[in-house]
């Protein structure tokens, strides 16, 4: 349908006295700023080809690790995970040029609701905590279905070929993960409906910040992903933090590796020993910040609980009810990003009145 024009990140700001805004609005706050521990070692790596071709005493230490870097982090780096650098770089470049489209090209795809296909948008006016964000966004589903705005051409193929490179390396991560619980290797994706996934494709685009008193800016606030498992790649300049310990870690990536942030449906069905991890993009200085992002999440008509191996047969330590994967992401994606406060539609609301 046809839409108004998109205002975006870098359009200058209208002020009450007709003045225009000098970024003010989307400074991270100081407090914040000095939470921020910029030593990003302790960040996991798993090695993917050991993983999948290791020996077995190596795969099994492999698998061990990986479940270490989910309970006490969230995150972790995933290196030689097969996905060509070319490809790579090609997403990169091909959603680069979409955020150069003309304002009118991309207004067709403005975003309405959460569970639009195709949505282009901005940070813009979105205000959390009195802060307002400094992104533009290209958000599309690509699995089970594909789809994608017509422009640039070349997008379409290349997002087609990524999509399904990117899937197929989460898919064989979310093996790994289930091993790592006790589970037998197909156990989390036969409960979660992941051979039907639902999967999204993100690009993020940060335009050089240099407002605000400290010249850093929000980019995107603290939020976990509603999804199970997502993949994350920038093009070199660095912004995204993650919380660990109190703490938040600036996250700096090794060579062709990607981020992996565990989402909340792994929080989930691990029954809570799996983390969610909060996770943030901070902005400034003079040069523009991009991400992709790719996420796998269960079929949208799945109902996601704990799976029973990780519960005590009598119910206790349950922590998560059911809920229906669809209501999850359209309740968090339809409200304001708060931390992991989406959670709690799902969490089990113990009495804490009973007496002791």
């Amino acid at each position: 349908m046809a839409g108004t024009s998109l205002r975006h990140s870098t359009d200058p700001i209208p002020c009450t006295n007709g003045e225009h805004n000098d970024g003010h609005e989307y400074a991270l706050p100081s407090s914040d700023i000095g939470t921020c521990c910029r030593d990003d070692d302790g960040i996991p790596v798993v090695d993917f080809d050991v993983l999948v071709n290791g020996a077995a005493d190596q795969r099994a230490q492999a698998i061990r690790e990986l479940g270490r870097a989910c309970e006490d982090w969230g995150f972790f780096m995933v290196i030689n995970h097969g996905v060509p650098e070319e490809l790579k770089e090609a997403m990169m470049e091909t959603c680069k040029g979409l955020f150069g489209l003309p304002e009118d090209e991309k207004a067709e795809h403005q975003e309405a609701g959460p569970m639009d296909p195709i949505r282009i948008g901005t940070g813009f006016f979105s205000v959390v905590d009195g802060v307002r964000y400094w992104r533009d966004y290209l958000k599309m589903f690509t699995h089970p279905e594909l789809h994608c705005p017509a422009k640039p051409a070349k997008l379409r193929d290349v997002a087609a070929e990524y999509s399904a490179k990117t899937r197929c390396l989460l898919l064989q991560l979310a093996k790994a993960i289930s091993e790592s619980l006790g589970l037998d290797g197909g156990r989390i994706s036969e409960a979660m409906g992941l051979d039907s996934c639902f999967q999204i494709l993100v690009a993020n685009h940060y335009p050089p910040y240099t407002g605000g008193p400290d010249g850093v800016g929000m980019g995107l606030p603290a939020h976990s992903d509603h999804g199970f498992l997502t993949l994350l790649f920038q093009n070199g300049v660095d912004g995204l933090q993650v919380e660990h310990d109190g703490r938040w870690h600036l996250a700096k990536p090794l060579p062709g590796a990607f981020f992996v942030i565990a989402g909340d449906q792994l929080e989930i069905v691990s029954n809570g020993r799996y983390k969610g991890v909060l996770h943030r993009a901070v902005v400034g200085g003079e040069r523009a910040r991009m991400s992709m992002v790719s996420m796998i999440s269960p079929c949208l008509d799945t109902v996601v609980e704990p799976v029973p191996e990780l519960v005590a047969p009598d119910g206790q330590g349950l922590e998560f009810r059911g809920v229906r994967y669809r209501d999850y992401m359209e309740h968090q994606q339809s409200n304001k990003l708060d931390g992991k406060a989406a959670l709690d539609i799902a969490r089990v609301q113990r009495d804490t009145t009973r007496a002791r």
